[in-house]
């Protein structure tokens, strides 16, 4: 009896260890290049950017402070530098400590506000904080003050943020580095 049961869990191991040893690869995604439902969101999406990137140019025409723009679409505006060369800026997992405020950008007047009410810590390129505050953060040193102008491809997207982000808003984010870990 003992051999049998040897036996039949010896050739239940071999089956296991060979179909087990065989090389599974992933298939490549296939997409049909005619996909018509694919191409209506395509240009639905570009649309929706292009739309976007005229309001905020067209909000910040309005505005007396000049906001850089980087070539991902965020605007920066730094409003306190501190000139010391010990000070370095943030890279990917870098541990940051940031004093903000976050609004929705939907008119001029949000520009003023230079109130933090809030601190907020989190690892650089690991968080589950927006793709661009990760990125922005990453443009100050330590004491440096900004505005920062989050298109909502870089924000909550289409999603939003519960109640409090609606789907697509565009947000305006007061900060200040206040401390850097490596």
């Amino acid at each position: 009896m003992t051999f049998k049961v040897w036996y039949l869990f010896g050739i239940c191991l071999c089956i296991v260890i060979l179909f087990g040893c065989q090389q599974n690869y992933q298939k490549p995604i296939q997409t049909d290049a005619n996909d018509p439902t694919m191409d209506f969101f395509i240009h639905a999406n570009k649309f929706i950017i292009q739309q976007e990137e005229k309001k905020i140019d067209s909000l910040l025409a309005l505005s007396p402070i000049s906001f850089l723009k980087d070539p991902t679409g965020i605007r920066t505006y730094i409003n306190k530098k501190i000139d010391d060369p010990e000070l370095f800026k943030p890279e990917d997992g870098d541990n940051v400590l940031v004093a903000y405020n976050c609004v929705i950008f939907d008119h001029v007047n949000n520009l003023a506000d230079d109130v933090l009410v809030d601190t907020i810590g989190f690892k650089i390129g690991y968080s589950k904080q927006m793709r661009g505050l990760n990125y922005a953060i990453k443009l100050l040193k330590v004491g440096y003050k900004s505005k920062i102008i989050i298109p909502s491809y870089l924000g909550f997207g289409m999603s939003g943020y519960g109640k409090s982000v609606p789907p697509y808003s565009t947000l305006i984010l007061n900060v200040e580095l206040l401390n850097i870990e490596k």
